[in-house]
């Protein structure tokens, strides 16, 4: 992993926005949204390790490669004479990898967007909204 990525997710976003703006009086305040440090730290260590459960690109595409070649691995262990699909065989057997591949990059995207949702709190939200709106030319 790149220094570079640690830096720019979305935990760090947020707490580097703050520690740069904290002092100007219109910076927008944790008090002001009822809440305070601790909690602003627990959500968005809570959101990022949410985000970040979908793993790194590497082993995304690992499980997207192995997902496509299983059927394929499967197809080839039956004899020629009894494919199901003749010699388009192979070619379906490679359309099945993909579409087992999609199905479990959707299931992974809806299983964070679910857990996203749970974790959810309104006050948070909208005070790392108001961060990120704040314009440093204010």
């Amino acid at each position: 992993m790149q220094m570079d990525n640690v830096l720019l997710d979305y935990e760090h976003q947020v707490t580097n926005k703050i520690k740069k703006y904290a002092d100007r009086a219109d910076f927008p305040k944790m008090e002001d949204y009822g809440i305070d440090q601790r909690a602003l730290d627990d959500y968005l260590f809570d959101k990022q390790a949410i985000l970040d459960s979908e793993g790194s690109q590497k082993s995304q595409y690992t499980l997207t490669g192995v997902l496509i070649v299983l059927p394929v691995l499967v197809i080839s262990a039956i004899p020629d004479a009894n494919l199901p699909w003749g010699e388009w065989s192979l070619f379906v057997a490679i359309g099945i990898g993909i579409v087992l591949a999609l199905l479990a990059k959707a299931l992974q995207k809806l299983i964070i967007q679910m857990r996203l949702r749970k974790l959810y709190e309104p006050k948070v939200e909208s005070f790392i909204e108001a961060v990120f709106k704040y314009n440093e030319n204010n």
